[in-house]
């Protein structure tokens, strides 16, 4: 028995690498999908080439939304409409390997949530020199804790269970799709990883969000702000998360992130101090980077 995996992709002014995705993803051999395209407005021929599959594979399902609302809506449109038992999440620009899929249903267990790694290729299709986990720290996930400094576990490679969505909707304009749905999945039962890249990630100048970091950094124009989305990102968590040990931690977090007293530095240096194994974990530094970094807090938020 193959349980039903629902394929959410959502598109906007996808046209030039659409076909290659879509045709990636009926190559799937995992033989039980249905497929929820959610089209955001596009003006250009995305939601044409959309339809025209779509009326040769009763599988297919398309969404359409009046007007352009961003990739975080779009993808919550589509995924509120999934059926399956499991959900993956699809860019319109990527291809898959054919057995993604299959592999990331095999390797799930009990977790709530897998992901694989990613092969990087150029805006031709063509290899480059580099996997995702050359350029990000790629882990398991076993603590909501681990995704208080950042987290790394990219939609277009997860595979999760449906039941992540009760506490991951609705998705916010504060933190990116992805990171509240891995979230989600450690308040369950936490998120696993396989190093095998099966997807192949495009990078050109449209892509959404990419691995160049430099796109991340525009998100911060002034300190000020970077501040301000670190302490709405952490007010998030604590509003999502199940744990009532690592909730009320995290409202003490946001409190202390949000204040600038003696004693609001010196709480949070001491809270991240006495978890910084869990919290720290993404970062990768050695145990004296650790400790150093805990004291940093003494000055900055971040």
């Amino acid at each position: 028995m193959h349980p039903l995996v629902s394929v959410v992709m959502a598109t906007y002014q996808g046209e030039k690498y659409l076909k290659i995705q879509i045709e990636s993803l009926l190559a799937q051999d995992y033989p039980n999908l249905e497929f929820i395209w959610v089209d955001d407005a596009s003006t250009d021929q995305s939601l044409s080439i959309l339809k025209a599959y779509a009326s040769q594979d009763v599988r297919i399902q398309i969404l359409e939304n009046l007007k352009n609302e961003g990739h975080n809506t779009a993808f919550e449109r589509g995924m509120k409409a999934a059926n399956g038992e499991y959900i993956a999440l699809s860019d319109q620009d990527d291809y898959w390997v054919p057995s993604k899929i299959s592999t990331l249903v095999n390797g799930i267990g009990n977790y709530s949530l897998i992901y694989s790694d990613s092969q990087l290729i150029d805006q031709a299709g063509r290899e480059l020199p580099l996997k995702m986990s050359g350029l990000k720290r790629q882990i398991a996930y076993n603590s909501p804790l681990m995704y208080t400094f950042g987290a790394w576990a990219p939609g277009h490679s997860m595979l999760f269970r449906k039941e992540v969505l009760e506490t991951a909707l609705p998705l916010s304009n504060w933190v990116t799709h992805d990171y509240l749905l891995g979230f989600s999945a450690t308040c369950h039962n936490g998120i696993a990883y396989i190093p095998i890249p099966l997807v192949h990630y495009r990078q050109h100048e449209s892509n959404a969000i990419g691995a160049d970091l430099k796109k991340a950094k525009k998100l911060y124009q002034t300190r000020a702000e970077r501040n301000m989305r670190i302490c709405e990102r952490i007010k998030i968590l604590a509003e999502r998360c199940c744990d009532s040990k690592e909730k009320q931690l995290f409202e003490q977090l946001y409190l202390d992130f949000s204040g600038n007293s003696l004693v609001n530095r010196m709480r949070r240096c001491k809270t991240v101090l006495k978890y910084r194994e869990d919290m720290l974990a993404y970062k990768g530094k050695s145990s004296l980077g650790n400790f150093l970094y805990c004291f940093k807090l003494l000055f900055s938020i971040y």
